[in-house]
Order: structure tokens, then sequence, then C-alpha cells
């Protein structure tokens, strides 16, 4: 009877001890929040009067520390319906949504500069995704966040190449694990208000042949502006992405974009491309990245008969899970005078050191 006795005391204490453990244990949210705070300090060996750095995106500033962007993030995985938001503060979104550091009050894209992505996503039982709303690009290997990036600052072929980011719908759909599409409906590029009666319209193709390598092809276009001058615009844009090791990877990026003047004349057309690789020994990484574009309409540069190259180097350090430190050099050299130098005049070349800080959490 004891023995009974005593092991019901020992069961009854296992199961009032067990129960609190779960009792305690807080319930997982399905709401994720996450964010980052990037800031740099560049120097251009030009010396602009202006302390501003030309053709960058989005170091702006010369020999100054300054906040590149500030980001919090909503998000809700689709159980089958979910969401996300994307809150940015700064002068990359400034310049993202308005072209300048600072956006002008009444600017038409300017009530959404602080929504970088605002998008409703719903798994549909077909095994189509569904996102309607705001979201960036498709287009590029490169991406706004600089802690997503190989290197600190950002490359010819997204600075001006390609759009920042789209409204409309998007649909994906994952066909075997090496295969997936996605097709887009637009109300055009960088923009939220629709500026005509027509549709943008998007695709990306995403091939993975072999494991260590994946190959994205994209489209958007056609698109039009009244208030540029120009119809049919369209971007064509293929990417790969090559590990070689779990320390070694490569990547290419190359962009081909035409449109045509309103009122007839010639079309335009600008490409270029861009090689990448990052050695990476975690916590330390080194990167470079090479570029060449040419641009003989000046649509990307505003000069005619216009080429510009860059090599970047790139090194950085992960001081813990959530701070990341870069120090970066760059050299960009033009067939044209496009760069402020000291005094007010112009060159062809350009160099900057550029240090990079960026908490996440």
């Amino acid at each position: 009877m004891k023995k009974t006795l005593g092991w019901g005391f020992a069961i009854l204490f296992l199961v009032m001890t067990t129960g609190k453990l779960f009792a305690e244990e807080p319930a997982k949210s399905p709401l994720q929040i996450s964010g980052f705070v990037d800031t740099y300090y560049s120097f251009n060996f030009n010396r602009p009067d202006s302390n501003l750095n030309g053709v960058s995106n989005f170091d702006f500033y010369h020999n100054a520390f300054s906040i590149s962007m500030a980001e919090i993030v909503f998000s809700k995985a689709a159980d089958p319906v979910g969401f996300r938001i994307d809150l940015d503060f700064g002068t990359t979104t400034d310049f993202v949504h308005c072209g300048v550091v600072s956006c002008p009050g009444g600017a038409t894209e300017e009530p959404y500069k602080n929504i970088q992505q605002a998008y409703v996503t719903w798994a549909t039982p077909i095994g189509l995704t569904l996102d309607m709303g705001k979201f960036v690009t498709h287009m590029g290997f490169e991406v706004i966040e600089s802690k997503d990036n190989w290197n600190c600052t950002r490359g010819l072929l997204f600075c001006c190449a390609i759009p920042y980011y789209h409204a409309g719908l998007r649909a994906n759909y994952a066909i075997s694990d090496m295969l997936f599409i996605n097709g887009y409906v637009l109300n055009g590029w960088n923009n939220v208000v629709e500026n005509n009666n027509g549709k943008t319209l998007g695709a990306q193709i995403g091939i993975v042949p072999i494991k260590p390598v994946t190959l994205l092809l994209n489209w958007v276009g056609p698109e039009r502006s009244t208030a540029v001058g120009f119809d049919d615009r369209q971007v064509y844009d293929a990417i790969a992405i090559f590990n070689a090791s779990d320390t070694l990877s490569f990547a290419a990026n190359y962009d081909y974009g035409t449109q045509d003047p309103i009122g007839g004349g010639d079309s335009m057309k600008w490409s270029g491309i861009a090689a990448y690789a990052r050695l990476g020994f975690d916590p330390y990484a080194l990167a470079v990245r090479v570029e060449s574009v040419t641009d003989d309409d000046g649509v990307m540069f505003g000069t005619v008969d216009n080429s510009v190259q860059e090599v970047t180097l790139t090194g950085e350090v992960k001081v813990s899970n959530s701070l990341l430190v870069r120090a970066e050099v760059r050299h960009d050299k033009a067939d044209k005078d496009i760069f402020e130098d000291e005094g007010g005049a112009v060159t062809d070349t350009q160099t900057r050191a550029v240090l990079g800080v960026v908490y996440s959490f």
C-alpha cells in the first residue's frame, strides 16, 4: 500500500510540474519583427565642393558620417494568408522614390516613400502564391538593403539600368525544386500612383540546373512616361550565381534596355555587365565587383556616347550576429566627364573609400 501510495505521489508531482512548465512556455507569435540601421562614412578623393558623390546609390555624402537607412519589417507567413510591411526612413528611401536625397513636398510618390514594401500574400491550394500591393523589383543581382549585398556601395546596373520597385500583382509558381516562374501585372516602373491607362508586365524564370548553380531570367515592360518623353521601355535582365564551395561564390549580372522617344525617333539603348566574387571565412569576407556599362543614348547618365567602368573591393567582418562592419574602396572611370572634381570642375574618374556599419535585429 505504501509503495502504491508513493508511486501515486510521484506521478502526481510529475504531472503538476510538467503542466506548470508547459503553461509557462510562451506561445510563438505568428507576427515576425526584424530590421536594421545602416550607417556609413564616405570619402571622395575628388573632394567635390558640393560634398555629394557622383553616380552613387546610396552613399551620397562625401566626408560625412551619414545614416543611409533605418528599416523595420513586420511580416506573417502565408498560412494560407499572410502579409509583409517594410517601413524605411532616411536618404535612401527618399532617393528611391523621388530621385533626390530629400523628397519635396507634393511629389507624387512622396506619400509612399516610407513604405518600401506592403503586400498581402495568399498561398492558394493549387500551389500558386499571389502577392498584391507594393514590392521591390525582381530585376538585378543587388538589392536596396546593403547588408544583403556582397559590397557596401551599389553597382552601376543597380543605380541606373533597372527599376527599384513596383505596385501591382505578383504570382509565383514552383514547378519543381529546379524550376520556378513568376508573373507580374504592374502599374509601371518606380510608381505606386498610376500615371497612364496602360499596364506594365513582368516575368521571372528561375532555374537550378545543378545544386551549386542558380540562373534567373527577368523581363519588365513595356513602360511609358509622358513626363520624361519615352514609350515602350523594356529591360531584359540575366543573373547567374555559382556557389563553388562553402566559402567561395561567384555571380554575374547582364542588363539590356530599350525605349522609344514619344513622337518618333531612333530607339534608345543601354546595356551593361557586372561580375562578382566573394570569399568568406566567418566572420571575415572579401568581395570584388567589376562592371562595364554602355550608355550611347544618355539614358543612364545623361551623356550620349558614354561608357563607364568601375571596380570595387570590399572587406567585411561580423563583429557579432547583429553587427556588420565593411571597409571598401571603389574606382569609377567614364568616357565623358561626369564626376564632380575639386573647385567645381568635372572629370572622368572618381575614387572613394567607404566605411559601412550595419546593425540588424
